[in-house]
């Protein structure tokens, strides 16, 4: 489907003395028809630059960029304009994504003027607001009266216009809710199974990257260290390893923090939990309701909810 060959981005800083920052350090990357390959890594690993360089939004320095056999980076402009149309990005900061002067159904029209695609365009758009969870009624608002899931959705429309094969997903959910978080990634994994597309998931989130990922891939200081399947269960290079460590150590400060909680009496639920012989996790993590059991007596307890 997409392959990067020897990949190098150099940008250069200062007005005399120029400085060179190599952000993408001959990188070899390739992504499957139908499949998602993770791409996780510290900020200013290089991630995002790699994914705008497959997309050819950021040119790169030296390599090549191969879409469905066709060199990318040999292409006049006017020849990568028609196969741009294949290839999307849905990015990290969903408010920014969107002119905040447009509605949604013109955020979403754009890409479809653009590449004059104006057949039955109003139930183009319906149809893809109703595919990604979104109502009719939203096609009127601005993007300020959206909330951040609703508005990432709305992005995810308008990436899906064109109907691409390879879109580019940069940390698509880092600046959601946890409680959003999850649907948003049902939907690109049912869009991919539904549409057979190829993404490349840029995130930072090892547990998000385990889930998405068929495949995954760990960049470090511009290069990628180690790729491959279950590399979590079985890190090999040292950096990946102390990724794992770290998250490890996080799920133990978490359990540990629980346990305190636990012992000093600080439950979120039933404040008789500690005491309790019939106590449960549910006891532990919501509060029970005052529960009327007949007309003379109440009672504040899971077992009678």
């Amino acid at each position: 489907m997409i392959e990067g060959k020897n990949l190098y981005k150099i940008f250069e800083s200062g007005i005399f003395s120029k400085r060179k920052i190599v952000a993408v350090d001959g990188v070899d990357i390739e992504i499957k028809e139908g499949e998602t390959l993770a791409l996780i890594g510290e900020s200013g690993s290089g991630k995002s630059t790699l994914g705008r360089m497959l997309l050819m939004l950021t040119e790169p320095t030296k390599g090549d960029v191969i879409f469905e056999e066709k060199n990318l980076t040999k292409m006049k402009k006017s020849e990568l304009r028609k196969i741009r149309r294949k290839m999307q990005l849905i990015p990290q900061y969903p408010d920014t994504a969107l002119d905040p002067r447009w509605t949604i159904y013109e955020s979403i029209a754009e890409p479809l003027r653009i590449h004059k695609i104006a057949d039955n365009e109003y139930d183009k758009i319906k149809e893809l607001i109703e595919i990604v969870g979104l109502k009719e009624d939203h096609l009127n608002r601005f993007p300020h009266e959206l909330s951040g899931g609703e508005l990432q959705r709305a992005v995810i429309a308008r990436a899906m216009a064109l109907n691409p094969k390879f879109i580019v997903c940069d940390e698509p959910t880092s600046m959601l809710d946890v409680s959003v978080q999850a649907s948003i990634l049902n939907l690109l994994m049912e869009l991919q199974r539904e549409k057979n597309l190829s993404y490349l998931f840029i995130t930072h989130d090892l547990e998000v990257a385990n889930i998405m990922g068929h495949r995954m891939a760990v960049m470090y200081a511009g290069q990628i260290v180690e790729e491959g399947r279950d590399i979590l269960e079985e890190p090999l290079h040292p950096y990946t390893r102390l990724l794992v460590e770290s998250l490890k150590m996080e799920e133990e400060i978490a359990d540990t923090e629980l346990e305190i909680k636990k012992s000093l009496g600080f439950v979120e639920g039933c404040k008789y939990y500690n005491l309790c012989p019939h106590r449960s996790e549910k006891c532990l993590r919501e509060k029970p309701p005052l529960v009327e059991v007949d007309k003379n007596r109440k009672v504040r307890c899971h077992l009678y909810a």
